[in-house]
């Protein structure tokens, strides 16, 4: 679904990237044709004008030079000549009403044919020009010409007395008579006509427009390259804009990512540690460092060898070069020398290329799963051994009633000091002590009943310890107490707990046989009570510590090796651990009842 929703996503963005694009380049177009015709007009305008100011310069010469221009054509002819001599100026021509030239800036045209009658005819005879663009066959252009009505006497009122004088002169106007070179236009008109300006010719100049197309065309070109860049730079921003969307995006989902990954990691109810391919820790979870009692700052850019155990450093030597996950389990030192099982599985982390990127270590705790399945098999073997037990009680006991009895009456048949008396009383004490130990046995097999009410702790200390008092102090062992005054009363049975504190205080006292000190601590512990019975003694024999518990493990030449058990079957009937810690300088059994431990 994700992967359809980012495609779906790409395919959106990849249509709003050409649409704005699109956009773009039609709004750059618009810009560019707004841009060329403006560049146009004013192109047209600038030739307009400069035609229009050529006109009226040669106008005003011709005006100026009037009285010295009559009967003088190579004059008029000059100027003609040296005005269209300018840069870019084609050519200059005087018209005539029919189209013909009257005069041209090149004399060998005098008397073509420049243009139709009726162009003529359509000019204004006002003060104003007009342009055209003339084309070869190719549609080229070859010249941008600006025309208007010849009109310069109608502007000297010098000139204008003078041919109005001709009105009074007899018969038409001829040529060389009170006129200029190129005024044959007159020639058969009445004087009423002589200012007619409909009847005046009419100027053209061309200029040479190839120059200016050329420009306009450079123009247009560095418009169209302009624009494009404009286009381009348009879209680069639209993709980077887009890029930098996608890389936001992806830097967010990676982000998420991130922080699903780091919160599922530290979730996870398992320590895991991963080395980098410098082959140095680049991380490790909280539980991995509780696991192994580490510091982070220890940790982290560390060789595994420095940090690790030798039995955990060793394990990556078989996996490398492999894919295949290699699982051990161990057994490895915890805190305040707790030792945990751990499932450790190694496996390297190999990129799709193939490339080494790393170790991973990850660990699980089976310390718990190990003592519950211990727990198990324990409840299994104590039911096998209650069962036995039962039958054992049920078939002895009653034989062992009717041995005491003849014991005990043959016994009463002798004298008191006489052997057969003595060996009398013997049989009796060995049936009470094999009864003792049937007892003990159903003690440690049957399941206990006990019934907890809330109970002075510091009180049922005292009152315990006071019941072997006097068999420490025949074993020359003092006694100290640290109780806490803050202990609550706290749900338990009392009989049943001072058997088990009576048990500790028997061994601890029996530990000491030069004597030595025995101490007894109470505290409140989180939500619980710990309750300590140290002693000074000869301490438990590495090893065996985790033997003392069983039924009939003993270390003593008089025990039965049910002590120890009979105390851990009732601490756990009271949801209770009992922990032990023995070296040379003494054993220390403490309880813990409820969350104290």
């Amino acid at each position: 679904m994700r992967k359809k929703r980012t495609t779906r996503h790409g395919i959106i963005s990849s249509w709003m990237v050409i649409g704005v694009s699109l956009i773009l380049a039609v709004a750059v177009i618009i810009l560019t044709a707004i841009n060329y015709n403006r560049q146009q007009q004013g192109l047209q305008q600038m030739l307009s004008e400069k035609g229009e100011a050529l006109i009226k310069s040669f106008e005003a010469g011709t005006r100026t030079g009037m009285s010295g221009l009559y009967g003088n054509e190579a004059r008029l002819q000059t100027l003609l000549t040296e005005t269209a001599s300018q840069q870019d100026i084609l050519y200059i021509a005087l018209v005539d009403s029919s189209g013909r030239i009257l005069a041209h800036s090149e004399a060998a045209r005098k008397g073509e044919q420049f243009v139709a009658p009726s162009f003529i005819e359509d000019l204004t005879a006002a003060d104003e020009s007009a342009w055209r663009i003339l084309r070869d066959g190719t549609g080229q252009p070859i010249s941008f010409e600006v025309y208007k009505k010849f009109l310069p006497l109608l502007t000297e009122p010098g000139i204008q007395q003078r041919i109005r004088g001709m009105r009074d002169m007899p018969g038409e106007v001829h040529t060389g008579v009170n006129a200029w070179p190129q005024a044959r236009w007159m020639e058969g008109l009445p004087r009423d006509r002589i200012l007619d300006p409909e009847q005046r010719p009419a100027i053209f100049v061309g200029m040479d427009a190839v120059p200016y197309v050329a420009a306009m065309e450079e123009d247009f070109r560095m418009v169209l390259i302009t624009s494009a860049i404009i286009v381009l730079l348009g879209m680069a921003g639209v993709v980077s804009l887009f890029w930098a969307q996608s890389a936001t995006r992806s830097k967010k989902l990676l982000q998420d990512t991130r922080a699903f990954a780091a919160e599922m990691v530290a979730c996870l109810p398992e320590g895991i540690i991963v080395t980098g391919p410098a082959r140095k820790i680049t991380f490790i979870n909280a539980i991995a460092l509780e696991m192994l009692a580490l510091d982070r700052r220890q940790a982290v850019n560390r060789a595994p060898a420095e940090i690790l155990p030798a039995e955990l450093n060793e394990l990556p030597t078989a996996v490398s070069g492999e894919k295949a996950v290699l699982e051990k389990e161990l057994v490895l030192a915890g805190l305040q020398g707790r030792d945990r099982i751990v499932a450790v599985s190694v496996s390297d982390i190999v990129a799709e290329e193939g490339n080494y990127i790393g170790t991973m270590f990850i660990l699980r705790d089976l310390t718990e799963i190990r003592r519950l399945q211990a727990d198990i098999r324990k409840q299994e073997k104590m039911a096998a051994i209650g069962n036995l037990a039962a039958g054992v009680a049920h078939e002895v006991r009653n034989p062992l009633s009717s041995i005491k009895g003849y014991a005990t009456y043959f016994g009463s048949l002798f004298a008191e000091d006489s052997e057969k008396k003595k060996a009398a009383e013997v049989m009796t004490a060995e049936v009470d002590r094999l009864n003792r130990v049937i007892s003990g046995l159903l003690e440690i097999a049957l399941p206990s009943d006990i019934k907890p009410r809330p109970t002075d702790i510091p009180l049922l200390l005292s009152s315990s310890l006071r019941l072997v008092r006097q068999e420490a102090e025949d074993a020359r062992v003092r006694i100290t107490t640290s109780i806490g005054q803050d202990i609550e009363p706290y749900p338990l049975d009392p009989d049943r707990m001072t058997q088990v504190l009576i048990n500790l205080y028997i061994n601890g006292i029996q530990a000491m046989p030069g004597g030595g000190e025995l101490t007894v601590t109470a505290r409140k512990n989180n939500a619980g009570i710990m309750i300590a019975v140290a002693d000074t003694g000869i301490g438990i024999p590495e090893g065996d510590t985790g033997k003392i518990f069983d039924p009939y493990y003993t270390t003593k030449n008089t025990g039965t090796g049910l002590g120890l058990a009979v105390v851990r079957k009732i601490v756990e009937a009271h949801d209770g651990t009992v922990e032990v810690r023995s070296n040379a300088q003494g054993s220390r059994f403490t309880i813990y009842l409820g969350d104290g431990g």
